[in-house]
């Protein structure tokens, strides 16, 4: 079996809704809480798994990482919330996602 695809996101609050911004893979997500951000989260990176396979790439093919500003904030963030490694479907990879949360 394959290793889980790692992921490292960074979550901040911007206005009155709550992001969620992958730094491996410049994924997006967004939420009314922070709570709610790893299903936000998950379901992003869910979909975009999908639309690899609906054109049979790779997972997360052609996905570059997130700008290094994001990198940089991880860096001084606190991680607060590794999340189960989440699968979904039989053929779908293992994800392992940790959450850091902007201090």
């Amino acid at each position: 079996m394959n290793d889980p695809i790692k992921f490292h996101v960074i979550a901040y609050q911007e206005a009155e809704v709550w992001l969620a911004q992958g730094v491996e893979y410049d994924i997006l997500a967004r939420a009314e809480s922070f709570d709610l951000l790893p299903k936000a989260f998950s379901e992003a990176i869910a979909k975009t798994i999908a639309i690899s396979a609906e054109f049979d790439l790779a997972p997360l093919t052609g996905i570059k990482p997130a700008p290094a500003k994001f990198k940089a904030m991880l860096d001084a963030s606190n991680i607060v919330q590794a999340v189960d490694p989440v699968r979904f479907g039989k053929t779908a990879p293992r994800l392992d996602i940790t959450f850091a949360k902007v201090a």
